[in-house]
């Protein structure tokens, strides 16, 4: 099974956590993080391959769009 990013969601939120270990929460944020930013770039790199026509399918322009796909992983 894949952790997806609303799972860990999940669990980083969840009212058990407050009765796990440090290092355990620790490492439930670190996994979340990095599940987001994996999403984020390759949603970015796909976006980054549409069409002209495609992206205006999405209501977005090329110039909005390249500007999206510039940012890095971490980037909002």
């Amino acid at each position: 099974m894949t952790m997806t990013s609303t799972n860990l969601q999940i669990l980083t939120n969840h009212n058990a956590n407050a009765q796990l270990p440090v290092v355990a929460r620790v490492a439930l944020f670190f996994a979340a993080t990095v599940t987001e930013w994996d999403k984020r770039s390759r949603t970015r790199r796909a976006l980054s391959s549409l069409t002209k026509t495609q992206l205006l399918d999405v209501g977005l322009t090329v110039q909005e769009a390249r500007m999206e796909a510039r940012k890095k992983m971490w980037q909002f």
